[in-house]
């Protein structure tokens, strides 16, 4: 079974954020959803997509270029481990990482690089919940949202 298009692209980038972070810290987590963090595996980053625009490539065309709103969650085990976390990961992704098409065949995944993915734009905040940081459970203490808008630059049919 092939992904589709969106799923590619949020593995693209979850795979090269995981290489990155790997590479640079020790015990950091990432995942595809919330549902994987808990108190107990922080460090944690989640990659997940969020909203589309499917924009004309031009007038009187039917064909499209996808952009993404990428939203990656950051949950740091300190304030001075989230801030580093979140510098870190806008670093590496406001230039470009590989776009991956990724096939699955008998419960073994494969993937073949065949474009980039390029940042458009990136906005970073700091979560804030509300409450007294010592009255929240521990995996909501130090969390920050990273959203991109990313695109892969092929024309959709």
């Amino acid at each position: 079974m092939a992904y589709r298009t969106t799923r590619n692209i949020e593995t693209s980038i979850k795979d090269f954020l995981t290489t990155q972070i790997n590479a640079n810290f020790t015990g950091v987590n990432v995942y595809r959803s919330f549902g994987e963090v808990t108190g107990n595996n922080l460090p944690a980053v989640t990659v997940r997509s969020g909203n589309q625009n499917h924009g004309r490539v031009e007038v009187g065309s039917f064909s499209t270029r996808r952009e993404v709103i990428m939203l990656i969650d950051i949950f740091g085990t300190s304030e001075g481990n989230l801030l580093d976390l979140k510098d870190f990961i806008v670093s590496q992704i406001k230039g470009s990482c590989p776009y991956n098409e990724y096939t699955v065949t008998n419960g073994v995944s494969s993937s073949v690089t065949t474009g980039r993915i390029t940042c458009n734009t990136i906005s970073d905040t700091l979560v804030n919940l509300g409450t007294n940081k010592s009255d929240l459970d521990k995996v909501d203490r130090h969390r920050a949202l990273i959203s991109v808008t990313v695109s892969n630059g092929k024309m959709e049919a």
